[in-house]
């Protein structure tokens, strides 16, 4: 059955919403002793996602996600990894 248009909207909403504000992520990832700091920084920043959207899936709907929906999730958050990295590097790089 896969993710409902609500619910990928929800997803969609909150990668958006990360994007507009990404010192909410990378403040996180500068206080990180690594050697590759884009790299990190996308993993904390989709594991924010992740975060975000598993507990609000979690609230509206009583339950966790099938296997399907999670395989929805993995395909929106694919299909918006350029987007997201490129974000990342530019926040990175204004710095």
């Amino acid at each position: 059955m896969g993710l409902d248009l609500i619910e990928e909207k929800n997803l969609n909403d909150v990668i958006t919403y990360a994007l507009d504000y990404p010192t909410m992520v990378l403040a996180e990832a500068r206080s990180w002793p690594i050697t590759n700091m884009e790299d990190f920084a996308i993993g904390l920043y989709i594991g924010y996602v992740e975060g975000v959207f598993f507990d609000g899936f979690l609230g509206r709907n009583k339950r966790f996600l099938d296997s399907e929906e999670h395989s929805d999730f993995h395909a929106i958050i694919s299909k918006r990894t350029i987007e997201i990295k490129l974000k990342i590097q530019a926040h990175l790089h204004k710095k």
